[in-house]
Order: structure tokens, then sequence, then C-alpha cells
């Protein structure tokens, strides 16, 4: 039986029936997404010249007319959701070679492929002034000091360039496969483009596609390219559809934030070798940790959860919201010993000074 079968009020008794019944959406929505990542479609029929035994979906690829596509590259803009993210921008936007610029050249369309936040955290010393009233009308102040912590944000488009026109023989750029720190390219067996190739990024994931535009010398080092696909985004080579033209098989290129990028290549390439590894969770992006400290308190959120470590101590406390108030709180509202003897010697003369008061008034009467 399917495992969210077993998450029942009967089951779990003391469990309110709508947490149970999240609950085990939740679980089959977690089963789900793993055997669809898991799917790998390609031509299933052994007897197929397309056969692909890695494929473990029918796509239809194993019979359709050879289709002559042209690939007219990649280009990433980046655009600014804090006024801090220049670094990530810097880091991620990419004009296509074959305009200088963030455009397609001719005949050639964009398609946007992904969008994606990106997220940064990082800290920085700070000091500011903290004040309040002492004695009767002086003013206690000193400096706290601690470590700050910002994320900054910036959204990433992914586009690349295509056309459904006919073009010539030598137009648009060769494509030399895709790598990244944890993906060989296939071509080469290592994570480097083959030779005359250069690596473009694509996606905010540090992965690298492999253009040519040397015809002469980089046309044997070269697989015919059917284009990208992603949850989000169809293939234009495909009227749009998100699947790849005939006698192409997909692959592959990231899991973005648990959307699955996909490109194509001729079938019968890429397909040799072992079985491809399971692919496991977690396929969505742990969230960026937020700190707020000072030099005594720190709260760190992450994930909906709160800890709170006290002093310089690297002791940590799982907190709900109000424990996290009162602290907060106790921090804002903490004095220095100099300040409290001036509230307490403050408090003590005006107690006085009514009594003294008080006395003057009776003798009168």
């Amino acid at each position: 039986m399917p495992l969210h079968y077993f998450l029942t009020k009967a089951a779990f008794p003391d469990i309110p029936e709508p947490t149970i019944r999240k609950l085990a959406t939740s679980v089959l929505q977690a089963v789900e997404r793993y055997y669809f990542i898991n799917r790998r479609p390609g031509c299933v029929k052994p007897d197929s010249q397309n056969f692909n035994f890695q494929a473990n979906v029918d796509d239809s690829s194993c019979e359709g007319p050879a289709t002559k596509l042209s690939f007219g590259g990649v280009y990433q803009q980046c655009t600014k959701l804090t006024p801090d993210a220049d670094s990530i921008c810097d880091a991620q936007a990419q004009k296509n070679p074959g305009t200088g610029n963030y455009s397609c050249p001719e005949p050639f369309t964009p398609t946007l492929l992904r969008s994606q936040v990106v997220e940064e955290g990082y800290s920085r010393y700070e000091c500011h002034r903290q004040c309040h009233s002492c004695w009767l009308v002086s003013k206690c102040c000193k400096d706290v000091c601690g470590d700050s912590y910002y994320v900054r944000r910036a959204k990433v488009d992914t586009y690349w360039c295509s056309t459904n026109k006919e073009t010539n023989a030598s137009s648009g750029y060769l494509f030399g496969g895709l790598y990244s720190p944890l993906l060989q390219n296939p071509l080469t067996k290592s994570k480097s483009c083959p030779p005359n190739y250069i690596p473009l990024k694509l996606l905010a994931n540090r992965l690298m596609v492999c253009l040519s535009n040397d015809y002469e010398i980089g046309t044997r080092f070269s697989v015919p390219f059917g284009g990208f696909f992603s949850c989000k985004s169809g293939n234009p080579l495909m009227g749009g559809h998100p699947r790849c033209p005939p006698k192409f098989s997909q692959h592959l290129a990231a899991i973005s934030d648990g959307c699955q990028v996909l490109y194509c290549v001729q079938s019968g390439i890429f397909t040799g070798g072992q079985l491809l590894p399971i692919r496991l969770p977690p396929f969505t992006d742990s969230p960026v940790v937020n700190m707020v400290a000072n030099s005594t308190v720190a709260v760190m959120t992450e994930g909906g959860r709160a800890w709170v470590r006290v002093g310089d101590t690297k002791m940590w406390k799982l907190a709900n919201a109000d424990e996290i108030q009162n602290v907060s709180e106790l921090q804002n509202s903490e004095m220095s010993g100099g300040g409290k003897i001036g509230v307490a010697v403050a408090l003590i003369a005006l107690i006085a000074l009514v009594v003294v008061g008080a006395v003057v008034v009776m003798r009168r009467k």
C-alpha cells in the first residue's frame, strides 16, 4: 500500500484529523516528486537504432523524421532585489557572445528557460549607541556591538536562443555538452569543455554550457542539439511543449530548487556507460539563514524554526516566538551597572522628597 495510506486517525488518535490529512498530503506529494524526478524518458524499444537503455518511460523518440536545428546561444540577466546585491549580479549576469548584449542574433528568438531568486547571507560587525534615562535628568549611554546578519537577493533570468526558420549550415553555435562542479561533461568525461569550445553560465547553479562557432575544428566534438525545456518553460522547437524533437532524447541538466531543467541531444548519444544513479532528495534549496545578533543575544531562524543563544556561549536553545520576543525585550531594556544605580538613587531621592513634603504640610496644619 502507498505510504500515505498509513497516516490515519486510527494510527494517530492524539493528533487532530486536519493535521493528519495535511501530513498525508505532504507525504504523497514528496513520493510523487521523487518518482517524477527519477523519470528518464527515451526510446524503450530494443530493436530501434534510437534505443536508450537508460530510459524508463517511452517518449516516442524511437521513430520520426530527422530534424536540422540551430542553436543561437544563451544569456542571463540579473535584477537586484536588495540594494546590496551587486556581487550576485556581477557573478551571474552574462551577455550572449554572439551579440555582445543581452539578446539573440538574427533570426533567433529568446526563450526564458528559468527564473531564480539567488540569496547570499553575510555578516558585518557593527556598533550602535544605546541610551536611556537615568538619575533624574541625565542620560546614560553605552556602545552595543556585535555581528549584524543580512541576506542579499537578486533575480536571475536565463534565456536561450532558438529558431524554427531555415538557416545556413554554419549558423549559430555548436553544442559541446554541459558540466558543473557535480556533473561531468558526457563528451569530455570531465568537468570541462571540448577543445575550441567556450563555457557559458547557464542557470544560477554553477552549470556551464559549452558552445563553439568554429565549424572547421569544433564540429568533430559537437553533438546535434534539440533545445532546452523546464518545469516552467516548454521547448519552442516543439511548439512550446515540454519534450524533445523526434529522434532526440532528453537529459537532465539540473534540478533548480525543485524544478527540472532538461536538454535534448540526438538519440543514442550520452546513453552509454552504466545506469545512472537514483536522484535523491532534497530537491529544493535550503533557505538562507537569517540572523539577528548583538553582544549578548543571537536569534537564528531557518525553515520556520528559531534558536536563541544567550551571552557569548556556543549553546543554542530551540525557542518559540514568545520566548524570542521576551529575550529581545530583555536585551533592549538592559542597562549598565551605573545606569541601574542611577535609577535606584533617583527613586530614593524622589521618595525622600515626597516624605519631607508630607511632613512639612502636616506641621503647617
